[in-house]
C-alpha cells in the first residue's frame, strides 16, 4: 500500500526581503528519488491551506525583568509581530501562545481569540517578579506536547533571539519536530550569521537556521529586534510575521510511493524560468512513512523458563 510522506512539502520563493508561497506549481514539478538516483514514483501532489495549528513562541531575553517588553519596544508596547499576525490571522486556524525565557505565560491551541489578544496585549506591562518559563529549546519541546496526534501544517513560529544553545537539547527538539511533523519558522534568532556551521548553500548558518530547514519550515532573514529598534525596523518585523504565517498556513501534501532517509524530494528545473529563486522545504531527512510497528513486549509467560 502505498505511504504518504509525512509532514508537507512547502513551496516558496525569494520576493524581495521576504518568503512568498507559490501556490501554483504543477504536480510535474516535483520529482523523487532514493539518494542513488532511482525515480520513486509521486503518486499525488495536492495544494493545501486547509485550517492550521499554529503555536506563537515569544522567546524573551534575560534582560526582561529589568524593562519591561522583551522586543521592540518600551513598557507601553506589547511585541509588534504577535499583533501583525492576530491582525491576519483566519478564524478558521487555532493559535496558541507560549512565552520562553520570560514570565510563564502559555495559551493552548483552540482557547477563543479573544483570550489570545488579551494576553498579547498584557506583555506590554509583565510583573517584573513573575515565574520564569522555560527556557527556549525546552519550550518548543513543551510546545510540540500540545499539537497531539499530527494534522497536515502543524507549525510553531518562533520570534527572537535564544538566550542559549544545547546541541544536545537541540537534537531532541529536532527528533520531536520530525516525529510530530510540525515545521518550525523563526523571526529574529535564525538569521545567517558567522561562527555557525556551513549549510548545503554553503552559506554560513546559525543552529536555529539548520533547525528551522531540517524541520520543512523557514526563517526570515532579518536581525533581532531590539528595545531601541525604530519604527522602519517594527514596521520590517511586522511585514515578516505577517510573511511567516503566511507560509505556515500553505502546504502542498506530496503522496509518495515509499519514503525514508534516503529518499529526495526537488523541483524540476525545467519548470521555472529562474530555478534558482525557487526553494522546497520538508523535513529532512524524512522518517519512514508509516513507521515501524514497536516491536511487541515478551509477556512473563513467553521469558519464562520451563522447569
Amino acid at each position: 500500500m502505498p505511504a504518504t510522506a509525512p509532514g508537507v512539502a512547502l513551496g516558496h520563493y525569494y520576493f524581495g526581503p521576504l518568503l512568498v508561497p507559490e501556490r501554483h506549481l504543477p504536480a510535474g514539478a516535483f520529482v523523487a528519488h532514493d539518494g542513488s538516483f532511482h525515480h520513486v514514483p509521486i503518486l499525488s501532489v495536492e495544494a493545501d491551506e486547509g485550517p492550521r495549528r499554529i503555536v506563537l513562541l515569544e522567546a524573551f531575553d534575560r534582560n526582561w525583568r529589568g524593562r519591561g517588553v522583551r522586543i521592540g519596544g518600551t513598557t507601553s508596547a506589547s511585541p509588534p509581530e504577535l499583533a501583525a499576525v492576530l491582525s491576519v490571522a483566519r478564524p478558521e486556524d487555532s493559535l496558541g501562545l507560549l512565552v520562553t525565557g520570560g514570565p510563564h505565560i502559555e495559551v493552548r491551541l483552540g482557547s477563543p481569540r479573544t483570550d489570545l489578544s488579551e494576553v498579547v496585549a498584557s506583555l506590554s506591562r509583565l510583573a517584573p517578579d513573575g515565574a520564569n518559563g522555560p527556557d527556549f529549546l525546552d519550550g518548543v519541546l513543551e510546545a510540540t506536547r500540545w499539537f497531539g496526534s499530527p494534522q497536515p501544517g502543524d507549525a510553531i513560529l518562533e520570534f527572537g533571539m535564544p538566550d542559549t544553545w544545547d546541541r544536545a537539547k537541540a537534537k531532541r527538539v529536532r527528533a520531536e519536530l520530525t516525529r510530530r511533523e510540525i515545521r518550525l519558522f523563526s523571526l529574529g534568532g535564525a538569521y545567517t550569521e558567522a561562527g555557525g556551521d556551513a549549510g548545503a548553500s554553503g552559506e554560513w548558518q546559525s543552529p536555529l537556521a539548520r533547525l528551522c530547514d531540517e524541520s520543512g519550515g523557514g526563517w526570515e532573514n532579518l536581525a533581532y529586534l531590539g528595545v531601541d529598534a525604530g519604527d522602519t525596523m517594527r514596521w520590517e518585523w511586522q511585514n515578516a510575521a505577517k510573511a511567516l504565517y503566511d507560509l505556515a498556513k500553505f502546504a502542498y501534501i506530496v503522496r509518495l510511493a515509499k519514503t525514508g532517509p534516503r529518499v529526495k524530494l526537488q523541483l524540476t528545473p525545467a519548470t521555472f524560468d529562474r530555478p534558482q529563486w525557487i526553494h522546497l522545504a520538508y523535513p529532512s531527512p524524512l522518517p519512514v512513512c508509516p513507521p515501524p510497528a514497536a516491536p511487541p513486549e515478551k509477556s512473563r509467560k513467553q521469558v519464562a523458563r520451563t522447569p
